[in-house]
């Protein structure tokens, strides 16, 4: 994860967690996918990114769409503009993987030991910043709860790599494990 969306691709003064985004880890589980691989362990950690996997889940296929049905802007700045999500579109291929997350985070999505608020500074984030990144990670569990049907909001370490965990958990059948 943290050689496609990690922190140290992006130089300190550029470091804006509302705008990056997971994209590339996305790219990286479909290439494994497209090669073959059936069981990933996905190690998360040390990312640049807020956004709780969206990035990923467009890169899967999902279609993270504003009111008016356009993609929503990139990053966790981009979440507060989630209407829906539309998983019509999102790799089959995902159903029939084992995919496990190894993190050694246990922080929840949001709140006082939410991602934004524990790890959004390191990735350049102001306090109001991480008012912002964890107001839009809230609703943006609410709506993959909704959409999706999975509640990923307080589960250990859904927090970890800017809400990735989260994002795993919502897009994948992905596992939590330890390490």
């Amino acid at each position: 994860m943290a050689e496609a969306s990690g922190l140290q691709l992006v130089a300190p003064e550029q470091r804006d967690p509302m705008v990056t985004t997971t994209y590339g880890t996305g790219e990286l589980l479909r290439a494994a996918l497209d090669e073959g691989a059936r069981r990933i362990i996905i190690g998360i950690g040390g990312s640049a990114t807020v956004d709780g996997g969206a990035g990923l889940a467009a890169a899967l296929g999902y279609r993270l769409l504003r009111q008016d049905g356009t993609p929503i802007a990139p990053g966790g700045g981009g979440l507060d503009e989630l209407d829906r999500i539309d998983a019509a579109e999102a790799d089959p291929r995902l159903q029939d993987a084992d995919i496990r997350i190894a993190s050694d985070v246990e922080n929840p999505l949001t709140g006082p030991t939410g991602s934004a608020a524990v790890f959004g500074p390191q990735k350049g984030a102001t306090p109001a910043m991480v008012a912002v990144l964890d107001e839009n990670l809230d609703r943006f569990s609410q709506i993959v709860a909704r959409d999706l049907g999975r509640d990923v909001r307080d589960v250990p370490g859904a927090g970890a790599a800017g809400g990735l965990g989260a994002g795993l958990l919502a897009f994948t059948r992905a596992a939590m494990h330890r390490g």
